[in-house]
């Protein structure tokens, strides 16, 4: 007979496996939407052609899944930091990542500017975009404040 705990744990496992299956469908519908839409509509947006182009270079960044991972990763990138002392790969590896995020916000700028004009621009690309920024943006900025409340609670907890 399997132990109270292995039991736990499988039911843990069980509960938590739709959400996870939910999770990770909607984060390739996001991005696979956006590509369909994106090269679908490569004409349709006269007030600015470069947002279903940005649309697709978005999405393609967003199913790339081998570089970002969860905690294993982070692990695993520990121990291979303390193997290898070269900082040329962490280096490269923030560089592109600052380079994504300045993508994301030239784009988003693009997709704000348009506003005005967007009956100009097809509604798909249109609010397909403006709604990826502003989900994005709210994103960016609750991470930035949950972040600041762990650096806050380490800071007051490490002074102890």
């Amino acid at each position: 007979m399997p132990s109270k705990s292995a039991v736990t744990s499988k039911m843990a496992f069980l509960t938590m496996l739709p959400c996870v299956i939910v999770i990770t469908l909607f984060c390739l519908a996001v991005p696979l939407t956006m590509i369909t839409i994106g090269i679908t509509k490569m004409d349709d947006c006269e007030a600015d052609p470069r947002i279903p182009i940005w649309m697709i270079v978005i999405a393609v960044r967003e199913t790339q899944f081998s570089e970002d991972g969860g905690n294993d990763t982070l692990v695993d990138w520990k121990n291979r930091r303390k193997n290898n002392k070269s900082t040329l790969f962490a280096f490269l590896g923030s560089f592109v990542r600052l380079i994504q995020f300045v993508a994301f916000v030239v784009g988003c700028f693009w997709v704000f500017g348009i506003y005005s004009d967007s009956d100009r621009c097809n509604g798909y690309v249109f609010w397909t975009s403006y709604f990826y920024c502003l989900i994005s943006i709210i994103f960016y900025i609750v991470g930035a404040c949950v972040l600041g409340c762990v650096c806050c609670c380490i800071a007051v907890l490490s002074s102890d």
